[in-house]
């Protein structure tokens, strides 16, 4: 606007003044320089030189007409208002420059009687209501009040540690969309010599509303946990998840039939799907019975008492096939004997003395001291004291084993065992 500013505009037809008469003038904007055409002499049709009166023209206002006070025109207060802007309230000095035509005390009376003591400041600016401003922006001040956890002292420090709340810094150690601040963390400010470019201008304030943008989905979600109480929520799933036992998992016929048929659950209704799903299961259950009466019927079993010892003694060989495989892994030549019945199927908890057990005559003085001592059977002493040496001699030429240890012994036993043979020299200590 600064450079639009004339002293006098002559008109290019006539040679006078345009704004004599008039507040207009007309400017033809085909010819080339443009042409400054006073109102009598464009309503006349006058032509000159290369200009014609059928060019395209348009209309600029007088800008040297008062606005709003006596000795400042339209022009000089349009640049007071750029120059307050541009270098703030009371910089009167850069303001006068700015404007170039007043001086710093006049375009500070002008600011100060038309705009702050004038009828626009009074309805525009109060001075009781400083400080007293309300932020009506998305993300409201009260978010910070009801972030989460919304009482600390309900949370015990491990409960803390585990969110990774940092209280003095009043955020989670982990935010959502945690690289966030990297859209602004690498903004560089203009020096007070540098002009940046619009474009620019335009890219860094895209940064900083992306970045508030995300600051104001983490202030939403931290508020619906706090609304719904999910954080104590969290912690009563993991207390209940610790005080369960971990058990192996079990193949169940509905949760597999709800996997292998979920491909069809778009073209059935809820009902019907569920109907399937039961159906499904139904008939693995009644294949599985069928072959298993089917094995009942193989092996000659008729009644449903047979049928109980039957599954009895079924598992009691499963159990002693896995021993014997397990023994033959192993490199063992172990008796059936000893596999199916350590103890000869004699209380040893009754039996004061072992003497007249098989393989007692076969152990060293110490050995029938612990043995007797712990009312253990010989047989199964001697297969776990090979065990031990087996896996020694692997472990010293630095052989990976796997222990393997005799049915019929419990913790305590195979430990003093074990110490036995260190103190024996039979083996090392590892």
């Amino acid at each position: 606007m600064s450079s639009m500013i004339r002293t006098g505009v002559p008109c290019s037809c006539c040679g006078g003044e345009c704004y004599d008469s008039n507040s207009l003038r007309v400017v033809c904007v085909e010819c080339q320089p443009s042409l400054d055409i006073c109102l009598p002499c464009f309503a006349g049709s006058v032509t000159v030189g290369q200009h014609k009166a059928n060019h395209q023209y348009r209309f600029q206002e007088n800008e040297k007409f008062c606005v709003m006070s006596a000795g400042w025109n339209a022009a000089e207060l349009f640049q007071l208002l750029e120059g307050l802007e541009q270098f703030g309230y009371g910089n009167w000095n850069d303001v006068s420059r700015y404007v170039d035509t007043k001086g710093a005390t006049e375009c500070r009376d002008a600011v100060n009687q038309n705009f702050v003591i004038g009828p626009i400041g009074a309805r525009t600016y109060n001075e009781w209501s400083r400080g007293n401003a309300v932020d009506h922006t998305q993300a409201s001040n009260q978010d910070s009040e009801k972030r989460i956890p919304a009482d600390p002292g309900e949370l015990s420090v491990n409960e803390l540690l585990m969110l990774g709340w940092l209280p003095t810094r009043d955020e989670f150690e982990v935010e959502h969309c945690n690289e966030a601040e990297t859209l602004v963390s690498g903004l560089d400010q203009a020096k007070n010599d540098e002009i940046e470019d619009d474009v620019e201008v335009a890219l860094k304030l895209t940064h900083v509303e992306m970045y508030q943008a995300k600051l104001r989905e983490r202030g939403r979600r931290r508020q619906t946990a706090a609304d719904h109480g999910l954080i104590k929520q969290f912690f009563l799933e993991q207390n209940a998840l610790k005080q369960q036992t971990i058990k192996p998992k079990k193949k169940d016929s509905k949760s597999e039939a709800l996997e292998k048929l979920k491909m069809v659950s778009n073209f059935q209704t809820v009902e019907e799907h569920k109907k399937l799903i039961l159906s499904v299961g139904r008939e693995k259950d009644l294949k599985a019975r069928i072959r298993e009466l089917n094995r009942y019927r193989k092996n000659g079993v008729t009644k449903p008492s047979d049928a109980e010892e039957f599954d009895v003694q079924r598992l009691r060989r499963n159990r002693l096939k896995s021993e014997r495989k397990r023994a033959a892994e192993a490199g063992l030549d172990t008796p059936p004997s000893l596999t199916e019945h350590p103890q000869g199927g004699i209380d040893l908890d009754n039996v004061v003395n072992i003497s007249t057990f098989p393989g007692y005559d076969l152990l060293s003085s110490g050995e029938k001291r612990l043995c007797s001592s712990l009312r253990l059977h010989p047989l199964l002493y001697t297969a776990y004291k090979t065990c031990l040496i087996r896996d020694h001699i692997h472990r010293r030429r630095g052989q990976i084993i796997r222990p393997i240890h005799p049915s019929g012994l419990d913790k305590s036993h195979r430990k003093k065992i074990f110490n036995f043979l260190v103190h024996s020299g039979w083996i090392s200590a590892y």
